[in-house]
């Protein structure tokens, strides 16, 4: 499955431990405009959010597509979200990535050296549905239609294939990642790097732990 739409809660936390000692608060960071970056992790980028280290973020993302493809792909236009059609048609500052990235979020104390602990405590799925899309070097094969619209069970944590097979859901997330290093600009969110970033590592489910190294003050993960 390419892409859904998933909601989750982790805990962000900058591994020195006078760090972790401070009192956690919770935060709520929604997918907006004016909190999403499109396509690219940046040390320069503005936080959407300022947290403590050892705080609780429940983070919305997005799908990585547009409503009109959704719509075309046989989604319909009541279950496309309002923010992710506010996103497409307000957000110009593009690439050189394809990914809604929701964030960042600044770490108050982290340091360059420290490291950069995400605690993924849960994941829950916002809208009944993802989608598979074939693409590539050789999109000739990839057959018709390239975007399949797979439904979700949200309650039971299931997908049901267009052949009517059910399988058992653990979402995880395709991109999470902090700050690279200044001297290397604007990264694409499409390859993975010391930043962490598009790693699509199936085993970063809720109740796991990722490390990332932090390169700039506050990481802006």
């Amino acid at each position: 499955m390419r892409s859904t739409t998933l909601g989750f809660a982790l805990a962000l936390i900058a591994t020195r431990p006078a760090l972790a000692q401070q009192r956690a608060h919770f935060h709520h960071l929604a997918a907006t405009p004016s909190t999403v970056a499109w396509g690219y992790y940046w040390a320069g980028a503005r936080p959407a959010l300022r947290v403590a280290s050892g705080d609780t973020v429940e983070v919305e993302t997005l799908l990585t597509s547009l409503p009109d493809r959704l719509e075309r792909a046989g989604v319909p236009a009541s279950e496309v979200q309002q923010s992710l059609r506010d996103i497409a048609t307000q957000v110009t500052d593009k690439g050189p990535g394809g990914h809604i990235l929701t964030g960042p979020i600044y770490v108050e104390g982290a340091e360059p050296g420290d490291a950069l602990e995400v605690r993924i405590l849960s994941v829950d799925l916002a809208i009944p549905y993802g989608y598979n899309g074939c693409s590539g070097f050789l999109r000739e094969n990839c057959g018709e239609p390239r975007t399949r619209i797979i439904r979700l069970d949200r309650t039971h944590m299931t997908a049901t294939l267009d052949s009517g097979i059910t399988i058992p859901l653990r979402p995880f997330f395709g991109s999470m990642g902090d700050a690279p290093p200044p001297e290397a600009g604007r990264v694409s969110s499409n390859p993975p790097g010391t930043h962490a970033g598009n790693l699509d590592n199936k085993e970063l489910v809720a109740g796991t732990t990722l490390y990332i190294p932090v390169h700039v003050p506050g990481t802006s993960s």
